[in-house]
């Protein structure tokens, strides 16, 4: 699991981050207010607070791809599942949560949660990726010894 750790977390940091530089570089969040389109050193947002936010997202995807592959199953299946999970909080709620707090039209906010399903997408596609070339296994309680016999001792 320390390899997949290893892997995965640098690997969705580095997708996050070349999302959000694609989204400045092509003006794609424009006009979405302060929660979108933070780039170090902006007035009001410390690089480190940029920074660390993509490091929770990346964390959060990566805790929650184990907790969901932990169950079985196949491990591109498994990362899709959790990370269009998130994606529901990430994308939709939002655009409701900002467009119910009198922010901008629910409408400006839509073509960004669409292009963070295609960001968290690719998320999945990378753990699936990593967890695939890294080995990881899924835990498997050990089975039970037969009755009778002396249990081994770890």
């Amino acid at each position: 699991m320390r390899r997949f750790l290893l892997i995965a977390f640098p690997l969705l940091l580095l997708l996050i981050a070349l999302f959000n530089l694609g989204a400045e570089v092509f003006g794609a969040a424009t006009g979405m207010g302060p929660l979108v389109g933070w780039k170090p050193g902006q007035a009001g947002v410390p690089g480190a607070y940029v920074l660390g936010t993509w490091a929770l997202e990346a964390v959060a995807l990566t805790a929650l791809f184990l907790l969901i592959d932990g169950r079985g199953g196949w491990h591109l299946t498994n990362a899709l599942a959790a990370v269009w999970i998130a994606w529901v909080f990430r994308g939709p709620l939002l655009v409701l949560t900002a467009a119910g707090a009198g922010g901008p039209a629910a409408t400006d906010w839509w073509p960004l949660a669409w292009r963070w399903f295609g960001l968290y997408t690719a998320a999945g596609i990378i753990l699936a990726i990593a967890a695939r070339l890294t080995g990881l296994r899924r835990f498997r309680p050990r089975p039970k010894p037969p009755e009778g016999s002396a249990e081994p001792t770890p």
